[in-house]
């Protein structure tokens, strides 16, 4: 029988699904055959080919993580769906370990933790504030678990009234701090952290950064950004697991998703998808080879230490439940004054070696200490559009997630009628919602000024009585600039 199979979808040119098994509702008919002949090639997308240097410019926009140039184009192979696969398969893997590191500090949990200082105590979660940015190493309207910033205070950006009194928070002063990349994004540091992870070549700026290495998701590539943070990425895929590859069905475990079984991984003397590097070491292909729980974060820590970074001041968290088997990842969090600050270090590793790592190279500096306000008085703050309250509280379809009353059963739903139409003198609908807090917490948030500058200053976290969470900046008003940018 001829094996050949679709492009698109893998199926046999013949319309039966990979199994052998027919297609619901047909017959193996030469009718039938002609009917799907037609169809496909009526296709408008039959001959597409993905857009990478598009979909690469929307996920630099997205994430903040700059990508270099597409990868030149793989030589044309026998097999169409081999060939396929060479185009996409180390981009989409690639692209893939980019949106990771640009989400670097937001994993909550899982996995075993070692707090910053040294204790098994977790740090508090952080305090994300509406427009506070972050860069790659952060990304703060994501740093607190279902968190929604709004374009106004209320919600979905409608009209809210926040009320509460008496509330356990007295007025005082707290530290502030700044990121100094003054001596951190620069070619030299970008040489040195090359020189830590093997990458060959010399330091060259491409998009705003300092880059050694070919920028290919191919090989080997460090980026030192020239911004508030001075964030850092690094990729080899030789020691992506994903490469060790065996025959047809085999190439696509790279992008496995989490909680998928898949089978244990070949040796790595088996065939290599086109366009794919080969493993760089035997441990790559070997699962049990990659360092779990302590040993993992020793790992971390000492190449941490290596690249400049102090360990001590972050909260690591290991999990080898990456989807990748073989993979193991381990998150450093940064923490000050007992909060987590939404910046963080990522660290993948793989066999004996290391996959990626990113995170800032920033030193952070005291600014000494800033006066805040009350809690009573964050409450009014909420009702001031000056500060643009931001919500951090679970979305109405997440918290009915979490209480199993979500299905994705089609519910009977009534026949669509017509607004009504308001009676002359009816009030004018302006619809008004009141929160009521009933608690705060003292801490610090990550904060990009508009020149740039990245700052750690006070804020407050504020609780509402059914669970959601308002968060506001501290400082007290004699001491914020409120001109405009």
């Amino acid at each position: 029988m001829d094996d050949t199979r679709d492009p698109h979808d893998g199926t046999p040119a013949d319309g039966t699904p990979a199994d052998g098994s027919p297609v619901a509702g047909t017959s193996h008919d030469a009718a039938s055959d002609d009917a799907v002949a037609r169809v496909r090639a009526a296709d408008p997308a039959a001959g597409a080919v993905p857009d990478a240097a598009r979909l690469r410019a929307r996920l630099a926009d997205a994430t903040g993580v700059p990508l270099g140039a597409v990868a030149p184009a793989v030589e044309p192979v026998a097999d169409e769906l081999a060939a396929a696969r060479a185009r996409r398969r180390p981009a989409a893997r690639w692209l893939q370990v980019a949106a990771v590191a640009a989400g670097v500090a937001l994993v909550g949990g899982g996995g075993y933790a070692v707090g910053a200082s040294g204790t098994q105590d977790p740090a508090a979660p952080p305090i994300a504030l509406q427009g506070a940015g972050g860069g790659a190493g952060a990304v703060p309207e994501m740093a607190a678990a279902d968190s929604r910033s709004m374009v106004a205070p209320g919600w979905f950006g409608g009209r809210t009234v926040f009320s509460g009194s008496g509330l356990d928070g007295p007025a005082g002063s707290g530290r502030a701090w700044a990121f100094d990349a003054t001596s951190a994004a620069t070619a030299g540091t970008a040489a040195r952290v090359a020189e830590v992870l093997g990458v060959p070549g010399e330091p060259r700026q491409e998009w705003g950064q300092w880059v050694v290495g070919t920028n290919d998701g191919l090989s080997a590539t460090v980026q030192v950004g020239v911004d508030g943070q001075a964030s850092m990425w690094f990729y080899d895929r030789a020691w992506d697991p994903s490469v060790c590859t065996s025959g047809e069905g085999a190439a696509d475990r790279g992008t496995i998703e989490p909680g998928v079984a898949v089978e244990p991984l070949p040796a790595p003397d088996g065939p290599v998808a086109p366009g794919e590097p080969a493993p760089a070491d035997p441990s790559v292909c070997d699962p049990s080879s990659t360092p779990t729980g302590d040993a993992a974060v020793a790992k971390a820590r000492d190449l941490m230490g290596r690249l400049g970074v102090d360990a001590a001041g972050y909260e690591l968290t290991v999990s080898d439940d990456t989807g990748v088997p073989g993979l193991v990842s381990v998150t450093g969090a940064q923490v000050v004054d007992g909060t987590q600050t939404g910046v963080g270090w990522s660290v993948q590793l793989a066999g004996t070696g290391v996959q990626s790592v990113s995170g800032p190279l920033a030193t952070l500096v005291e600014l000494g200490t800033y006066d805040h306000v009350s809690a009573d008085e964050a409450v009014e703050r909420l009702n001031d559009p000056r500060f643009g309250a931001s919500y951090g509280g679970m979305m109405p379809l997440a918290r009915a997630a979490a209480d199993d009353t979500v299905t994705t059963e089609q519910q009977p739903v009534d026949e669509p009628t017509v607004p009504p139409v308001p009676a002359p003198g009816d009030p004018v609908a302006w619809p008004v919602q009141d929160v009521t807090i009933t608690g705060a917490r003292l801490g610090v948030t990550l904060l990009t000024t508009p020149t740039g500058a990245t700052l750690l200053v006070p804020a407050w976290e504020l609780t509402a009585a059914d669970g959601g969470t308002w968060s506001v900046i501290a400082v007290v008003e004699d001491q914020l600039d409120l001109g405009p940018a």
